[in-house]
């Protein structure tokens, strides 16, 4: 599990460029895929098994980024957010600008120094419009020779590394972790129904390729997998998150106060009793900001029962986020006991 997050997370991918992380994500599942596609947005959807019904599980393969917004005459780059990337994560970090005519160019993200800075600047985090990135051009001819064009897009340039005990950083665990455990659930599927895994694009945009798989695909049950916000650090409080790294697998009862997923009694049911029965390590997940794919996927067609499980991750939508692997590894195996539990619920 530890060698296939490193290769997912070291695979750039942000919303609307994720071809690169879509082919290595493709090798891991196509020896046990009885077919493989890719639709017309881009997301990538294996199917295994067959049946009178189908279980859809989506993860989203992209992650959070910048785009080239302009390049100025003195060959520093000006960009714009895709996704939810905050200037405090972004702030002096390390790029890779994804240049369209050219090869990867490595850049750093500048700002004003603190030396500089005056006052009331000095407490406050700059806005995107203030940070830029510097490749070492000396004006925009430099950039241009590069193949830097405006609508590049740009990731964090970070390794995944171990800390202490079973627990890694890196970034992009959301949500190459709940990829990686797609992966690893759907090769390991032997039901009498058809599995459908969709790793997913554009879900950090807004969950857009989650939509319009689950269209495609008309599921009788779906599942999203993603990470959730462990509250186990200084400074959160327990009325934002409970969630803890080392608490297994979470089950989303009501997203971002019922704006994204409010789950269906049914799998609410199909869920929470599985882990009981298998005496599974996880924990109920609310919170009042964010959703996941599942938030698109329940309201296709005329409602698809929809439910959504996390892996929970510490500093989410920064480079240096950090999950535990047992955790991962609990979800597996939680949903290898789902998958078998199915029939008695739908």
């Amino acid at each position: 599990m530890k060698e296939l997050l490193q290769e997912l997370v070291e695979t750039p991918g942000v919303s609307g460029n994720e071809h690169r992380i879509r082919d290595v994500i493709r090798s891991h599942v196509e020896d046990e895929a009885d077919s493989i596609e890719v639709d017309d947005l881009g997301n990538l959807i294996a199917r295994k098994g067959s049946g009178d019904k189908t279980l859809m599980v989506v993860a989203h393969m992209d992650q959070i980024g910048l785009t080239v917004r302009r390049i100025d005459e003195n060959g520093f780059i000006h960009v714009s957010k895709v996704g939810g990337m905050f200037e405090v994560g972004a702030s002096n970090q390390r790029v890779t600008i994804h240049a369209s005519d050219g090869d990867d160019v490595t850049g750093v993200i500048g700002m004003k120094p603190p030396h500089l800075q005056k006052g009331d600047e000095r407490k406050q985090v700059p806005e995107m419009k203030k940070l830029f990135v510097d490749i070492g051009a000396e004006d925009a001819d430099d950039v241009e020779e590069l193949g830097i064009r405006v609508g590049d897009y740009i990731s964090y340039d970070r390794d995944f590394t171990e800390l202490a005990g079973d627990r890694v950083t890196g970034p992009a665990f959301d949500d190459r972790v709940g990829c990686a455990v797609a992966i690893d659930a759907f090769n390991r599927f032997d039901e009498d129904y058809e599995l459908a895994a969709v790793f997913s694009v554009q879900e950090e945009v807004g969950t857009k390729g989650a939509r319009t798989s689950a269209f495609g695909i008309d599921p009788d049950v779906a599942l999203a997998i993603d990470v959730s916000m462990a509250g186990d650090v200084p400074a959160v409080e327990p009325d934002e998150s409970t969630d803890s790294i080392g608490d297994g697998v979470g089950i989303d009862m009501i997203q971002a106060g019922g704006r994204g997923l409010i789950t269906p009694e049914t799998v609410k049911n199909w869920l929470i009793e599985t882990a009981e029965d298998g005496d599974h390590n996880y924990y109920r997940s609310l919170y009042d900001g964010g959703a996941t794919d599942a938030a698109s996927v329940y309201l296709v067609r005329d409602g698809i029962p929809t439910g959504s499980i996390g892996v929970p991750a510490r500093h989410i939508h920064s480079p240096i986020e950090v999950v535990s692997i047992s955790d991962m590894e609990d979800a597996v195996t939680f949903l290898g006991d789902a998958f078998s539990t199915l029939d008695e619920y739908f």
